[in-house]
């Protein structure tokens, strides 16, 4: 798996001999349409899926000479969302249980299959039918890969943590608990849901409870629709998908994340959150610090991701380098964040710069999810506290490790400050 990321690393001399010619006209759309013959329900007509646009919706519309974009609940790069969401659901007041298809651009969702004793649990190592809402996100790698070539399959997987972590938070407003279950017969559902090229699944999570019957195989391939308007197959992208798809692991509910904030407010930071562009040099508070990153450290350990981060403007701290919040080196590396963010004044004027790593070639995908998953809670505290936020997936790997003196693969950093 280690050759998989290293295939995509970035250093000096490779951004300034890869750069090529991007015509923002042949960009592929964003947002998968099935037919319109589908039958479809308008989410707010349903009391019971009150706030469950925060999933994915739109937040936001920009008017560009190219078209109009619309940015979403869930940050992603170059605001390329790589990803659909799929939802499976049984015994909700009102909706035939089923699998959906969710269009975040009419807020609605698409009835894709009925179900009865069929269900995607059969594909999950514990095939006990449950009552509630399961989630399934897939990853469309073209719309990313568009723009970041090879290193997309890393966008795509962090991409997909963003979605689980507006699911999570989403839930959370609806008064409701996450499980996230990232171990399933991928490759099946793929082909069951009529994946045949573009598109496939990453991550799970469900928010429902156990009943006694198991649930049995979906009958029928789902007809395949074409996540993009237009596809150029990525090679790379497809083999490092299905050599890192297959691994075992154990169903996780994350810890309280959002513990006594009122969820009107959390709404509310769901809906105002942006990524941030520039930051002005300003200092952030010793507590809002603490904030922004208590009790994400140990998550992130027990699923092996390490968190090093430099500080640069916190209030009552001392400025230096950090590995899960144990101070390393002493110094002023404002600059040398700024530089191996592959020279982004981001890395630099921030209040801190976080880089996610790991060691886990066998479970890459999910140390890559789960990445992202973490660096969407901060997101969000980071909006609670009125202090800006950036995603940064471009960085000098090579050099980024050894400043961290780490032999962990580098897979994302994160600006936050004002």
């Amino acid at each position: 798996m280690l050759n998989i990321h290293d295939a995509t690393n970035h250093s000096y001399k490779s951004v300034r001999k890869s750069a090529f010619f991007l015509d923002w006209r042949t960009q592929p759309k964003a947002f998968k349409n099935y037919p319109h013959f589908y039958l479809r329900y308008k989410i707010s007509d349903y009391p019971a899926l009150e706030n469950l646009n925060l999933i994915g919706g739109i937040t936001f519309e920009k008017e560009y000479p190219e078209g109009k974009y619309y940015l979403r609940t869930v940050p992603s790069a170059g605001a390329l969302y790589p990803f659909e969401l799929y939802l499976q659901l049984r015994g909700i007041n009102g909706l035939p249980n089923g699998i959906y298809h969710y269009e975040p651009l009419k807020a609605t969702l698409t009835l894709l299959h009925e179900i009865e004793s069929d269900g995607i649990e059969h594909y999950f190592p514990n095939p006990k039918r449950r009552s509630g809402i399961e989630f399934l996100v897939s990853a469309v790698y073209f719309r990313s890969s568009w723009k970041y070539r090879d290193r997309a399959l890393r966008y795509i997987f962090l991409d997909n943590g963003h979605q689980l972590g507006a699911i999570y938070a989403a839930l959370t407003v609806m008064g409701k608990e996450s499980i996230i279950d990232l171990d399933f017969d991928k490759a099946a559902l793929n082909k069951k849901f009529g994946f045949i090229e573009g598109e496939m699944f990453t991550a799970s999570l469900h928010s429902s409870s156990e009943t006694e019957k198991e649930a049995k195989a979906i009958p029928l391939n789902l007809p395949f629709v074409c996540a993009s308007d237009y596809l150029e197959p990525n090679n790379f992208i497809k083999e490092a998908y299905e050599q890192s798809v297959d691994y075992t692991d154990t169903p996780f509910t994350p810890p309280q994340l959002f513990l006594n904030i009122p969820k009107e407010q959390l709404r509310e930071a769901i809906i105002n959150r942006r990524s941030i562009r520039a930051f002005r040099g300003e200092r952030i508070s010793k507590e809002s610090f603490t904030f922004i990153i208590q009790d994400l450290f140990e998550f992130a350990n027990s699923h092996n991701i390490d968190i090093f981060y430099t500080l640069h403007r916190v209030e009552d701290t001392t400025e230096g380098l950090y590995k899960n919040a144990q101070l390393l080196k002493e110094g002023d590396f404002k600059e040398k964040s700024r530089y191996l963010s592959l020279e982004q004044n981001l890395g630099g004027e921030s209040a801190a710069t976080l880089y996610f790593t790991s060691s886990d070639l066998e479970k890459y995908q999910k140390a890559s999810i789960l990445s992202g998953f973490i660096a969407h809670i901060i997101y969000l505290r980071c909006q609670l506290q009125a202090i800006g936020c950036s995603g940064i997936g471009a960085y000098y790997d090579e050099e980024a490790k050894s400043f961290l003196n780490t032999d962990n693969n580098i897979l994302y950093l994160l600006a936050i400050g004002k």
